[in-house]
């Protein structure tokens, strides 16, 4: 079986992106089932993170990926189980900080083995930034198509946890947009200067891919979703969501593979 560094880092950027839209919304009217199957939801890759790496691609098991994997998994009964509201919350953010420096791991892993020489603070951090960016995307517009069903069968839901979820994405979707702006600016004359430069055909495709797909039109059904849910129209904002949720999964995966051909989160 091979394993990369990447599919680490896309296991990671769900998780992430699922656990910081469970800290944003109550149990109550939610229920427990609803916290477990989303909290599941997050345990799957965290579990992939934190077990198959050092089992099948030589990761060691103190590795501080496969650490802050396993420990937000050991988190999950808390986040998950019939706990107090606040106590529930807590938990989640403990798993989400685990997680996040599970993320932060993996980038710094995957960008200093792609580097030919040193790789600065700035770089890490832009990169870190970007990936817990794209992970808050394709994590949170999931969460809240998920979210949106939920109305189906509980239609007296506040229409309020939908919004504030939908802004979430939004958000991050706008701070991805900045942060894929400045990396190519900091690291314009090497993305030029690789073997096949991001101005080729391969690089715009993939590019185009990335903001098209990935970022623009998401933003704009965002936004139509916003409208809808002026209306209280739960069921028009659920499907622009699931659409939303395949556009972002597709960009996220145009981003690994710049990502792997050119050393740095984009």
């Amino acid at each position: 079986m091979v394993w990369g560094s990447l599919a680490t880092q896309f296991c990671l950027e769900l998780a992430f992106g699922v656990l910081l839209g469970l800290c944003l919304i109550p149990r109550a009217p939610l229920g427990v089932f609803f916290h477990r199957m989303m909290g599941t939801t997050a345990l799957v890759p965290l579990l992939i993170a934190g077990l198959v790496p050092p089992l099948y691609a030589g990761v060691s098991w103190t590795s501080p990926i496969v650490v802050g994997s396993l420990a937000a998994c050991a988190i999950f009964p808390f986040f998950s189980g019939p706990l107090p509201s606040r106590k529930r919350v807590g938990a989640t953010y403990l798993a989400l900080i685990c997680c996040g420096v599970a993320l932060v791991a993996s980038v710094v892993a995957s960008v200093e083995t792609a580097a030919e020489s040193g790789v600065s603070t700035g770089t890490l951090v832009l990169g870190s930034l970007s990936a817990m960016s794209t992970g808050v995307v394709a994590g949170g517009v999931g969460l809240a198509m998920v979210v949106g069903h939920w109305y189906l069968t509980v239609p007296q839901l506040p229409i309020s946890l939908l919004v504030r979820l939908n802004r979430l994405t939004a958000w991050a979707m706008g701070a991805s947009v900045v942060l894929l702006a400045a990396t190519i600016l900091v690291h314009k004359d090497v993305l030029q200067a690789a073997e096949t430069p991001i101005l080729s055909d391969f690089g715009l495709f993939y590019l185009g891919a990335r903001v098209a797909v990935g970022l623009a039109l998401p933003l704009l059904f965002a936004w139509m979703t916003s409208s809808s849910l002026k209306y209280e129209n739960t069921r028009s904002a659920t499907g622009i969501l699931y659409a939303s949720t395949v556009l972002v999964l597709i960009g996220a995966a145009a981003a690994l593979s710049l990502q792997d051909s050119y050393g740095v989160p984009l």
